[in-house]
């Protein structure tokens, strides 16, 4: 049985305890959603691949999150901590990068975007994976819903129903008051 540590998301540990060590877990993600917002809480070290390492480290200052930024390079050195990579691979690149998960005892979180993959290699990501993790946002109305589920999880628990998710109050205040922003 694996172990399960805390994921870094509140609601995930409070209902399913976190997610088992090691394993390597696929996040799609529709970028709409704010998903730095959930992914950012989720790592003790970062990878990134279609953001600048400086844009990174001012969105999580923003946000209120503390991790490292390490290469690629460097991910074989950890050990014992949650990492995510921004993920632009093919399903080989994800069985290595598993392989490196349960050798060092990591949990790898691969960020997808949920348009750069055809269902065909999307589908083979997913398969390959211990776990899969959908952020979404969905247009209700006049606004955006923001949601997340969790509907695989090898050795841990899954969350089949999706979980709404609000934004954080950022740099940005909206006078509700008139119709002016």
């Amino acid at each position: 049985m694996k172990r399960i540590v805390e994921s870094g998301i509140r609601i995930v540990d409070r209902v399913i305890g976190g997610f088992p060590l090691p394993s390597f877990i696929t996040v799609i993600v529709d970028p709409l959603a704010t998903p730095e917002l959930l992914i950012y809480g989720m790592c003790d070290y970062y990878i990134p691949g279609f953001k600048s390492k400086d844009i990174v480290i001012n969105e999580a200052k923003t946000l209120g999150y503390n991790f490292e930024i390490v290469d690629f390079d460097n991910l074989k050195d950890l050990r014992n901590c949650r990492v995510c990579v921004e993920f632009e691979g093919d399903c080989k690149k994800a069985l290595e990068l598993r392989e490196i998960a349960y050798s060092n005892d990591l949990i790898i979180n691969a960020i997808v975007l949920r348009d750069q993959y055809e269902d065909r290699e999307l589908s083979r990501l997913m398969y390959v994976s211990d776990g899969v993790m959908v952020v979404e946002s969905e247009k209700v109305g006049d606004r955006y819903v923001f949601k997340f589920a969790i509907p695989k999880m090898i050795g841990g628990y899954a969350i089949p129903n999706y979980v709404r998710f609000k934004t954080e109050r950022s740099v940005l205040e909206i006078d509700t008051s008139r119709d002016i922003v």
